[in-house]
């Protein structure tokens, strides 16, 4: 039990940082501050117990690396992860370098909140690698129908959580160290970074497509 338990951990936080969402936190932590990200990164772990669920209940039993379901989910992917990117690009001309003027542009917050916890989750239920993922480690599980632990998957949730909730805290740390031209080159990376998710995804539904 105590090694699965810490193995999930361990996948779960190792894996995170290769996650798109990551992108849309850390915008979120330069520009909006610490809680932003913290419900960014919420999202991208509830959007992974979406995905999570929908194996374990059985909703997927058809997907396969052929399946025309995931060829479509990497054009959704790519067209949200654009929109992401996009996002990300337009905050750069608006970010500020002083947290209350930062704060001061969230006018409605629980709308602002839910929208990025929204985002978070989209992000990473529509990623075609979180359902791959997922399947990869829950088949040898769900096949045994004897033998079913959700410590594993729920230790891996756990592990995603800690890796955003780590991350939105490093934002906070450095807050003072982020000034405006600092905080414009983390969103630029950012936004390059989801970008280059965005027009990965496009590919691979253009080969999986022909």
């Amino acid at each position: 039990m105590f090694q699965l338990l810490f193995s999930g951990l361990v996948i779960g936080f190792v894996s995170s940082p290769t996650c798109p969402s990551n992108g849309e936190e850390i915008k979120h932590g330069t520009k909006y501050g610490l809680t932003s990200s913290l419900v960014v990164g919420l999202g991208a772990v509830t959007g992974d117990a979406i995905v999570l669920s929908a194996i374990l209940l059985w909703l997927m039993p058809f997907i396969s690396t052929e399946s025309i379901l995931v060829t479509y989910l990497w054009l959704f992917g790519s067209i949200v992860l654009f929109y992401v990117a996009w996002g990300i690009f337009k905050e750069i001309s608006t970010v500020q370098g002083v947290k209350e003027k930062r704060m001061s542009e969230i006018m409605n917050p629980a709308r602002h909140y839910l929208r990025a916890f929204w985002i978070g989750t989209v992000i990473t239920t529509f990623n075609p690698f979180t359902v791959m993922w997922w399947m990869g480690l829950l088949i040898p599980i769900v096949n045994d129908e004897d033998n079913i632990s959700l410590v594993y998957p729920v230790s891996i949730l756990a592990g995603a959580l800690l890796w955003f909730v780590l991350l939105a805290v490093l934002l906070h740390l450095g807050e003072r160290w982020l000034n405006k031209k600092k905080r414009q080159i983390i969103l630029l990376i950012s936004g390059l970074a989801v970008l280059g998710y965005s027009v990965y995804f496009f590919i691979q539904f253009v080969n999986q497509l022909l």
